[in-house]
């Protein structure tokens, strides 16, 4: 009878055995060559012309992913890990985190095969919030979409998601949350942005801020905005990450905003009290 030997796991990266810690290795050198740093691998750890990181948050996230989205997973890592030596920190830490860290709307359909397991529900950061509007069966336009609220780095060119590989190092993620909400509304403050009256009380706000649509996390400072005198609830939706619709929880709003969604939007339409 055959008998099934389990991998050894590799010394330096246990979550993986041997062979597939070389391939992250791989992986890494390949995305540092890429980004025209000079760096060696070795074990678990890379010294590069930046400084010092470990490829321990790498393998983990990719232990229980599929081996096919490996490529872009360590991209992404190291990538982030450059970005953080080049700030002059050595990992998103609590003590370089509080400063670029931001509440993001993250739908599943984002996620690309990446673990967000310290993602937190809509529900959680907005108390009682996240019941679908009134309406949304009878027009049959856009479907429920399941969001979650991520933290992201809000660099100067750029918005990162942060995934659990990212957020390895972070061991207050609640004060890494209360951040995220104090820069998104810092954001919502001071972005500029355009308001258009469609119908039925429903307003669509556009801005060139990529945190649009996760202003509806702020339903009070949302309201006093974009819907003065609304008291009580409000009703959300995104089309995308750069607009949103707001309005008032009835019928004839929910089908307005419902009519202008896509099949799939980043937020359907949502009750969200203030």
């Amino acid at each position: 009878m055959a008998l099934f030997r389990r991998r050894r796991p590799d010394p330096d990266l246990p979550e993986l055995d041997a062979a597939s810690a070389d391939r992250i290795r791989a992986l890494a050198r390949q995305s540092l060559q890429a980004l025209g740093i000079s760096a060696t691998v070795d074990g678990a750890r890379v010294e590069s012309t930046l400084g010092e990181f470990t490829l321990e948050p790498v393998a983990r996230e990719c232990a229980d992913q599929d081996p096919r989205s490996w490529p872009f997973l360590v991209d992404e890592v190291v990538k982030r890990m450059v970005r953080a030596l080049a700030d002059g920190a050595r990992q998103l830490s609590d003590a370089t985190i509080g400063r670029h860290v931001v509440w993001r709307l993250l739908p599943d359909r984002e996620r690309m095969g990446r673990s967000f397991r310290r993602a937190r529900a809509l529900s959680s950061v907005v108390p009682d919030g996240g019941r679908t509007g009134s309406g949304m069966a009878d027009e049959g336009g856009a479907g429920k979409t399941d969001v979650v609220v991520a933290l992201a780095w809000d660099g100067e060119e750029s918005l990162d998601l942060l995934n659990d590989a990212a957020l390895s190092q972070v061991v207050d993620l609640d004060a890494a949350f209360a951040a995220g909400r104090a820069n998104l509304t810092a954001d919502l403050a001071a972005t500029p942005a355009e308001v258009a009256q469609i119908a039925d009380g429903v307003v669509e706000v556009s801005s060139p801020s990529w945190l649009t649509a996760s202003w509806a996390l702020l339903p009070a400072e949302l309201a006093t905005r974009f819907a003065p005198g609304t008291t009580g609830q409000i009703l959300v939706a995104a089309p995308d990450h750069r607009h949103l619709l707001v309005g008032p929880v009835d019928d004839r709003a929910s089908a307005t905003i419902s009519r202008r969604l896509p099949e799939v939007p980043v937020l359907a339409p949502t009750v969200l009290p203030f």
